[in-house]
């Protein structure tokens, strides 16, 4: 149970000498409690955590998880996207840390990083592999705080009222205009 709280927390670390530390302090402890264990390959990095290979969330093998996401991606491309999706490391690091976050009570997240990047599009997918129903406004030239306003009542009847799982999109192409966001969160609160 440790190591995995270590890794959670690990994962929301931005700096590399920061997850070295980490790691370094974790193969520490182990050696110190645990002598005669194999800890290089007990401790093997990355320690990835996911329920997709087996119902309990465990541990799980890079490659198998591989396999596993990239068969999955390529439904989701075919059924949602219609552009293939490519696959590498950081893919999987990202998938499984936005799965375990919509997991959570009242899991959010906001990611922040350059357009194109695959935000949205991960989001999107981790969502649809949770069964997940997925809300994105749809801006138009005529789209105001009025309509905006009205998009978050209709997600949060929908998700207060009637207890259905949403996944609420916002990414940068949907803001208009920042007091859309101003506005509402002195609205919600």
């Amino acid at each position: 149970m440790g190591t995995r709280s270590i890794t959670f927390i690990q994962d929301r670390l931005v700096e590399d000498v920061e997850r070295r530390w980490t790691n370094d302090n974790i193969d520490t402890v182990a050696l110190k409690h645990f002598p005669s264990a194999n800890c290089e390959k007990a401790l093997a990095r990355p320690i990835l955590y996911s329920n997709w290979l087996s119902k309990d969330y465990v541990p799980v093998d890079r490659e198998q998880l591989r396999e596993y996401v990239k068969a999955r991606l390529k439904v989701f491309y075919e059924e949602e996207l219609d552009v293939p999706l490519v696959l590498f490391d950081e893919v999987l690091d990202h998938v499984l840390r936005i799965d375990r976050i919509f997991r959570q009570p009242q899991g959010h997240l906001l990611l922040i990083g350059v357009s194109g990047a695959g935000k949205t599009t991960l989001s999107r997918f981790v969502a649809w592999m949770n069964g997940l129903s997925i809300f994105q406004i749809k801006v138009h030239n005529k789209y105001t705080a009025d309509d905006f306003d009205e998009d978050l009542r209709s997600v949060l009847r929908r998700s207060g009222c009637k207890d259905e799982k949403i996944a609420f999109i916002l990414d940068e192409s949907n803001m208009l205009d920042s007091s859309f966001l101003e506005e509402n969160e002195h609205t919600l609160s």
